[in-house]
């Protein structure tokens, strides 16, 4: 019996071996599995015993499939239902009865790419996120920070919704009470996708700011600056018209520039993710009174797509009324969920 359970196990092997993606590696360990993708400087290598490895390809030789993939050329020229044996310098392609064609390395921009990106459906991903924190004692106080974030994107269009709250109470009275909605949507050009074009609604309340609702909608440009696995950066400029209504101060409307930037990196390793969104826009008639917000954190992921972070946000209201602070901060550590 354990000899033919033996004999199984090895024509078991024998076959995945005979119809798997082989990638070697630069210490000369060969890696038996499937290529799921490759491109930005990393390969993801699905193994049936270590799940889904992510390689830097400086540390890999060469990958050659047995299945058939699609790869990216840079230029935009997209290839299907093709096998691939790719080096450090050179990816050779081919498809049955037709003549193998090798190109560099860097005429390639991505293997095996999301279906989105080869301009097939929509891609949604976001997060939600909430902070609660409950105390007593000799003083009673509860905290509870509510966020989202959703992105749906195709080739050419980028819809991006982002909602955060903040209610806390101290000894059963009402301390903190704010949210903040910003949605905007992007334009990408076709022959120059780095660029984009859009417009942007955002709407924010804050009762102990004396605020009632500040809305702010206007047009903006922008770029990706960075799109890599190790940096995402991106930056817009636009023109802006603000209304703010108070609750005691004098109601206000301007028009105004917005400036904004969001950078994302994993260069802290271990999964982590560091990132960082400001935005200040400036009023047309009073340029020494902008209004600025900038958030720094840092994301851990845990498991099943949960993750913790680290959150500091810093609010600066150079227009504030006389009875509230121009500037506001907030710390806070929070559980989420990311798809």
């Amino acid at each position: 019996m354990k000899i033919r359970a033996l004999a199984l196990l090895v024509v078991w092997l024998c076959a995945i071996q005979a119809q798997a993606d082989v990638m070697v590696m630069q210490n000369g360990s060969r890696i038996v599995g499937t290529l799921v993708s490759a491109g930005d400087g990393t390969i993801k290598f699905e193994t049936p015993w270590g799940g889904t490895l992510e390689v830097a390809s400086a540390n890999v030789v060469s990958v050659e499939t047995d299945a058939v993939t699609t790869v990216m050329m840079a230029d935009g020229e997209i290839y299907r239902d093709k096998r691939l044996l790719a080096t450090q310098e050179n990816i050779t392609i081919e498809r049955e009865g037709q003549a193998p064609r090798t190109y560099p390395v860097t005429d390639i921009s991505m293997v095996n790419p999301d279906p989105w990106l080869l301009g097939e459906g929509w891609n949604f991903f976001g997060r939600v996120t909430g902070a609660f924190q409950a105390e007593r004692g000799n003083s009673e106080t509860d905290e509870i920070d509510l966020g989202y974030q959703l992105t749906v994107r195709d080739l050419k269009n980028r819809f991006s919704f982002r909602g955060l709250a903040e209610f806390d109470e101290a000894n059963g009275e009402r301390i903190t009470e704010n949210w903040a909605l910003r949605n905007k949507y992007d334009r990408f050009y076709s022959d120059d996708p780095d660029n984009y074009y859009g417009a942007k609604l955002r709407l924010e309340y804050d009762k102990f700011a004396d605020l009632d609702l500040r809305t702010l909608v206007g047009p903006h440009i922008g770029r990706e600056l960075f799109d890599t696995s190790r940096l995402e950066l991106r930056g817009e400029f636009g023109i802006v018209y603000v209304d703010e209504q108070f609750d005691v101060a004098e109601d206000n409307d301007y028009y105004g520039s917005l400036i904004e930037f969001e950078a994302e990196s994993d260069i802290l390793g271990f999964g982590t993710t560091l990132y960082l969104f400001h935005d200040t826009t400036i009023n047309f008639d009073s340029w020494d009174e902008p209004l600025s917000n900038t958030t720094l954190g840092l994301r851990m992921p845990l498991i099943f797509g949960f993750e913790t972070a680290f959150e500091a946000r810093y609010e600066y209201n150079g227009s504030a009324p006389d009875e509230v602070d121009t500037t506001d901060e907030t710390y806070t550590f929070s559980i989420g969920y990311a798809w």
